[in-house]
């Protein structure tokens, strides 16, 4: 096998591939640490697996011999990550206005620009970049922003600080990756395997030689027939499933639980998950499906977990059966085995009987119950709600280290047919529940209903209109 490509595309498509590659230490099944490597013609076809899950991609390359090889996913990400280093900083810069940024830094919204290879120049006004590899640095900034969301809450000044960085750091990012391919693909190697599968890797100052493996042993997926099929936007199913995630119970005893329910009906699909102690769902319409029936299957979490880094926002065709599913989008194709089990009927534990209604800022309660954890016991996580007259007063606390906090925030509290609440209701929750909940709801304002202290309570956003019907159901704690 012989071919050229330049190295940061090289890096990028088995970057993708290494998701699924398990560690030495981590297999049964040495040959799962490479990646499946098959040249025809300048088609290159590459396979990873760790055999719950497959990844296959294909890139176009400069091919002057055919063949096949197992190549060590490891080794090779290490070399060429490190050629690509070798290249100089690159630098960017997109705009933001001094009065943004200061108001940003006071507020102690921003984190330190430093360790994402940024800053800001004030001379120029704008986000400043100088770094080598501008994809990672701003992938970990990202994860950082809807934190930043939240504590600019509703303060009108501060919310548009944080969308005029926001946008910057969109720009930003684009300008640092024009900079850096336009450095990159400068790089140019030459792979060479030959028949006792030693690979020599070819740089312009630089060779580089180790083993491989033959690929008879190697697994591919199995492109099943007769599969059922749908397709939505990419954005939209990364969204879903992260929505849901938090609370799959992943653990190995109740395996019905240990993934996300896809439950497709006639005209909505939906999106849930459960570990006995709360609940997640959320359903849509935004798609379309060929078969035209209901169907259903249980994603197992690692599959959860893998999507969302790779999935595009463009298309995604679903294909599936009762044993495997096929994923395929931008050039990619993600098989993943299903869990063959049957989930929970998760439609009778929701409760259709709450008789009370509280409702609250949703960036108030989620920052008191940040403060109010400070002080909840560590192996109950409890805090208790105490509603009256129009206040929900949140408690917590710690007697090992007689640590405890209490906090009263204005809320609307009725009966479903509107009549005022007068006497104290309380109740108690696992505070982590509530904030695992809290974060992926994108309102201003929530809804909690009741029932009494002992049934389940569910959390709904207020005034939504992005099209998707977004729920959790949290069962109580015992109240001490």
């Amino acid at each position: 096998m012989k071919f050229s490509i330049s190295a940061d595309k090289f890096f990028n498509a088995v970057n993708k591939l290494n998701y699924v590659v398990p560690g030495s230490s981590h297999s049964t099944l040495p040959i799962l640490s490479n990646i499946y490597f098959n040249l025809d013609g300048n088609s290159l076809n590459m396979v990873s697996t760790d055999l719950e899950a497959f990844i296959k991609t294909g890139i176009e390359v400069e091919g002057t011999e055919n063949g096949a090889v197992a190549v060590p996913a490891r080794k090779l990400l290490d070399l060429l990550k490190a050629l690509i280093i070798k290249t100089e900083s690159v630098s960017a810069r997109a705009s933001l206005s001094a009065e943004a940024y200061n108001l940003l830094v006071q507020e102690n919204i921003l984190p330190d620009l430093k360790e994402f290879d940024s800053n800001y120049d004030a001379k120029a006004g704008a986000l400043s970049f100088k770094g080598r590899l501008p994809e990672e640095s701003f992938m970990v900034l990202e994860e950082v922003l809807t934190e930043m969301k939240e504590k600019a809450g509703q303060r009108e000044d501060l919310v548009n600080a944080y969308n005029a960085f926001s946008e910057s750091l969109k720009l930003l990012k684009v300008e640092a990756a024009k900079a850096f391919k336009k450095s990159a693909d400068k790089i140019k190697i030459k792979f060479e395997s030959n028949d006792k599968h030693k690979i020599t890797i070819n740089s312009k100052n630089g060779k580089y030689q180790f083993f491989g493996e033959p690929v008879e042993d190697y697994p591919l997926p199995d492109d099943r027939e007769e599969l059922s099929k749908l397709e939505m936007e990419g954005i939209q199913l990364r969204r879903f499933l992260q929505k849901v995630k938090h609370s799959v119970k992943n653990d190995e005893i109740r395996r019905n639980m240990a993934g996300v329910f896809m439950d497709l009906r006639k005209s909505e699909l939906r999106f849930v998950a459960t570990d006995g102690f709360r609940l997640s769902k959320v359903i849509t319409g935004d798609y379309t499906h060929e078969n035209g029936k209901d169907d259903n299957f249980i994603l197992p979490i690692k599959t959860v977990d893998l999507l969302p880094k790779l999935i595009t926002d463009g298309k995604v065709k679903i294909e599936f059966d009762d044993v495997m599913i096929k994923f395929t989008f931008d050039g990619v194709i993600v098989y993943s085995k299903l869990i063959d089990d049957t989930f929970p009927n998760y439609e009778s534990v929701i409760p259709k009987d709450n008789d009370k209604k509280l409702l609250i800022n949703r960036y108030e309660i989620l920052s008191a119950l940040r403060r109010a954890s400070i002080f909840t016991d560590k192996v109950t996580n409890r805090v208790k709600f105490e509603v009256t007259d129009n206040e929900l007063t949140i408690k917590s606390d710690n007697p090992e280290i007689g640590g405890e906090g209490e906090e009263t925030l204005d809320c609307d509290f009725k009966t479903n047919s509107g009549d005022e609440i007068t006497e104290t209701f309380a109740i108690a929750f696992n505070v982590s529940y509530l904030l695992d909940c809290l974060t992926q709801i994108e309102t201003d304002d929530i809804m909690i209903t009741f029932s009494s202290p002992s049934k389940a309570s569910i959390i709904l956003p207020v005034g939504s209109d992005s099209g998707e019907d977004y729920m959790e159901l949290i069962m109580p704690v015992r109240v001490g």
